[in-house]
């Protein structure tokens, strides 16, 4: 169960990394504006806060919570990295 834990922790841990990158690189080139503040506020805040609130209930022995809040964005992780994969691995014709 703890092994289940860090598994996707990382996994949003690395979804956090990579929405933190996407924002600021949109701050740079102007295409995170102000009318998409809101859904950007919501990512670059919310992630950081699953992640501190699932190492706080690990850490209050409620690893079941935990990785009942984890699941969710971890299966959406897992399904975004098939997906890439069969686009980059597969023999599709996109035309």
């Amino acid at each position: 169960m703890n092994t289940l834990f860090w598994m996707g922790w990382y996994l949003v841990l690395g979804a956090t990394l990579v929405a933190f990158y996407f924002f600021f690189a949109g701050l740079a080139d102007g295409s995170v504006s102000q009318s998409n503040m809101g859904i950007w506020m919501w990512l670059v805040l919310g992630l950081p806060a699953l992640l501190g609130i699932t190492w706080w209930l690990k850490g209050q022995d409620r690893i079941k919570t935990a990785l009942g809040l984890l699941s969710i964005p971890s299966l959406l992780v897992i399904a975004y990295l098939i997906f890439i994969a069969a686009v980059l691995f597969g023999n599709n014709k996109w035309n």
